[in-house]
């Protein structure tokens, strides 16, 4: 067997009977182990070994003789080893395969710092109501004041068979650290929910395409940054192609009512009226100040806790003053009026919630049961009041020791009747520090009002030119100008033309495709649907009342989406 030997001698097995190397010409036998040639097989190792050192030994002279003088490109190849003064460049490796991610990644990083510069937006303090547009072919989200654009991130919607509902939303639930009840408790940090089907905004993976199970994506620190911008109420539309809101002027939007403060102002000295720069001049000196609708809110606000806590302190005072037991027939007496007056009391809250929960159904069906209740409630409210006043008549109060018991307990229901009004006023102060939505439907032929995300009134509104659609926009108060005046910004949502048939000759689709577009028109602009509507008196009233900065109206040719529940949403429209 031969075998060729690159400058070593070979490794000799054992056995190996016989083996030639040409390289250093000589021959080797080797006999069996149980031979006496063993001496001599080491003797022709050693040899091996010389003849090899003495062949590197002459390569080296005879490179160190030659090289030299040899061209540059060859003298590059052999490096620093024979003393070239240039180094030697290293040979082309192939690169692991997590080096290819790792470009991947790097590729990524400087396309999104490219995309950003290109995006990059003026500084605009976020100062105001703030407002939303996401577009899904965009895969961003722009976040709006009154001044314009305020910052726009990078987003990531629903991928095929989870899309992202489109249409007008609000933010109607805010947690910093949330866990998803639907998909095993998976994180969602910075969430910030526009429905309680489960579409919000939070932290999470953007990789540049729609990718989620319907809700909107953002980086991490887009998603922190606009937590601290946004909140409860402000709108968020979704819109399938990018659309830029504007600032809009109308003679028919609502305006703001001024009114006096509800503080008593008996104690403090008069003050001329602040509203109007153009005609304080002209004002009497004595004249009160006028509050716009969020200053007359939280002067509400304010006298009612005040309202609120003397009817506290009254109550505990006055039931401390009554130190002596009345007789057994007064006691048995007043225990009966105390469970009239609870009884009463209970049917009047019944009746109210009765009267409010009618207020919010828009089913025939839903309509009629709501009028029955409300209805029956009406009649334990009158069976309870009833009884109430027979109470007072109890023979037990006719005696001295019973007319001193019954007038204390007049007093105390003063008080307690006081106090639940007081609670009253300041839940509804409450409920007026947050904007007005107003929505007109006109599939539905109605209007919605409803403020702090709880409803407030629902009634018909007349629509003109019903066969003309209005198309859906929504305008915003963003600003204010001299206190009582709004500044209006107004987002149209894109129509969509209706599909033409695109079968038959290529004359008789171009034919059918302009009698589409005679007869569709041009797309309805938010001037001639606001010049469409008209809300009944009380209606306009309880706007003007309520509405200030953050406040918004929509008008709609689509009806009222059923994401809209009866307490905790605003007023939603989905498109589809």
């Amino acid at each position: 067997m031969m075998q060729l030997c690159n400058g070593r001698a070979p490794r000799l097995p054992h056995p190996q009977p016989r083996l030639h190397c040409r390289r250093y010409l000589y021959r080797l036998d080797t006999p069996d182990t149980n031979q006496v040639g063993a001496p001599m097989n080491q003797r022709a190792i050693g040899v091996a070994r010389y003849l090899r050192s003495a062949s590197v030994l002459i390569a080296t002279v005879i490179s160190s003789l030659l090289l030299p003088s040899a061209p540059a490109a060859h003298a590059q190849e052999m490096g620093w080893w024979f003393g070239n003064a240039t180094p030697s460049q290293g040979r082309m490796m192939r690169s692991p395969r997590y080096s290819v991610a790792k470009r991947g990644r790097e590729s990524d990083d400087r396309e999104r710092r490219q995309a950003n510069k290109e995006t990059a937006v003026p500084e605009n303090k976020p100062t105001g109501p703030l407002f939303a547009i996401l577009s899904i072919s965009n895969q961003h989200i722009s976040v709006y004041n009154s001044s314009g654009l305020v910052t726009r991130s990078k987003v990531s919607t629903g991928m095929p068979g989870h899309r992202t509902p489109t249409g007008i939303f609000s933010i109607i639930g805010r947690e910093r650290y949330h866990s998803s009840n639907i998909y095993s408790g998976a994180p969602m940090p910075f969430m910030q929910r526009i429905t309680w089907s489960g579409v919000a905004m939070h932290l999470g993976v953007v990789p540049g395409y729609p990718a989620s199970h319907g809700c909107i994506r953002l980086p991490a620190g887009s998603a922190e940054r606009m937590w601290g911008l946004t909140k409860i109420g402000e709108r968020v539309v979704i819109t399938p192609h990018e659309v830029a809101p504007s600032e809009f002027a109308h003679s028919l939007l609502p305006v703001p009512k001024l009114q006096p403060s509800p503080l008593t102002t008996a104690d403090s000295a008069p003050r001329r009226t602040e509203v109007a720069s153009a005609g304080d001049d002209h004002l009497p000196v004595a004249s009160p100040k006028l509050l716009n609708p969020l200053e007359y809110a939280q002067a509400l606000k304010a006298r009612a806790a005040a309202d609120m806590t003397a009817a506290t302190k009254d109550l505990q005072d006055l039931g401390g003053q009554r130190k002596e037991a009345p007789p057994d027939a007064v006691r048995r007496a007043l225990s009966d009026l105390r469970a009239a007056e609870t009884a009463r009391t209970q049917a009047e809250a019944k009746l109210a919630f009765r009267t409010e929960a009618l207020a919010t159904k828009r089913d025939a069906r839903e309509i009629q049961r709501a009028q029955a209740a409300k209805v029956a409630a009406e009649s334990q409210f009158a069976e309870a009041t009833r009884k109430l006043e027979a109470a007072f008549d109890n023979p037990a109060f006719a005696t001295p020791e019973g007319r001193a018991a019954l007038v204390a307990e007049r007093n105390l229901m003063a008080l307690r009747s006081a106090l639940a009004k007081a609670q009253a006023t300041a839940k509804n102060a409450e409920r007026r520090l947050s904007p007005i939505s107003v929505l007109v439907s006109k599939k539905d032929n109605r209007v919605y009002v409803r403020q702090a995300l709880a409803p407030v009134f629902e009634g018909p509104v007349t629509i003109r030119d019903r066969d003309t659609p209005l198309g859906t926009h929504v305008y915003i108060a963003t600003s204010y100008t001299d206190g009582s005046s709004l500044g209006w910004t107004v987002v149209s949502y894109p129509t969509s033309r209706k599909r033409v048939d695109d079968t038959g000759s290529r004359r008789h689709r171009e034919a059918r495709a302009d009698a589409a577009s005679d007869s569709e028109g041009a797309p309805p602009n938010p001037a001639q649907a606001l010049e469409r509507i008209e809300f009944p008196v009380e209606v306009s009233a309880l706007i003007s009342e309520r509405l200030w900065t953050g406040g918004s109206l929509i008008i709609t040719d689509e009806s009222l989406s059923d994401e809209t529940s009866d307490v905790g949403t605003d007023l939603v429209v989905t498109m589809r």
